[in-house]
């Protein structure tokens, strides 16, 4: 009898408390989904155009796939930090910096969408090692080597 009691009570006292932080994940989490969800369509959008621009065959329900699959995992990663950022009450925004991360990564895809048509063929990586060359005196190949491996 005593341990039935203690197990409801500890079962509703844990959903109280999961459901507050759930609510409160929600506040933070809804804006993010929204940017997120914009800069895809966005990236989506740029993508159909540089098909088109290049003459690709642009299949629709490959393009829905693709951008469902990142709407997922951007989603998923965005819901992550919020509740992570809530439960351990940081007030870094945490969720803030992971979608300007995001934004930062579609923001990368959408400018090289737009450039290829023109001929300019962006490579992220290499970019990226330049960059990192630069501020910090490592080598340009290295940097590439370690990324390849």
């Amino acid at each position: 009898m005593l341990s039935d009691s203690v197990v409801k009570g500890t079962t509703a006292g844990f959903a109280s408390i999961a459901g507050a932080m759930m609510a409160e994940s929600m506040g933070h989490m809804i804006p993010w989904l929204l940017v997120t969800a914009a800069v895809i369509v966005c990236d989506l959008v740029a993508g159909v155009r540089k098909s088109l621009l290049m003459g690709e065959e642009v299949r629709v329900s490959r393009a829905i796939r693709a951008t469902m699959g990142k709407m997922v995992t951007y989603f998923a990663f965005v819901v992550m930090v919020c509740m992570i950022d809530v439960a351990a009450k940081s007030g870094q925004q945490l969720e803030k910096w992971m979608c300007l991360l995001i934004c930062a990564v579609e923001g990368a895809s959408i400018l090289a969408n737009i450039l290829k048509p023109k001929g300019i063929d962006l490579n992220i990586g290499k970019v990226l090692a330049l960059f990192v060359s630069k501020k910090t005196g490592i080598n340009k190949e290295d940097i590439e080597e370690a990324m390849k491996n």
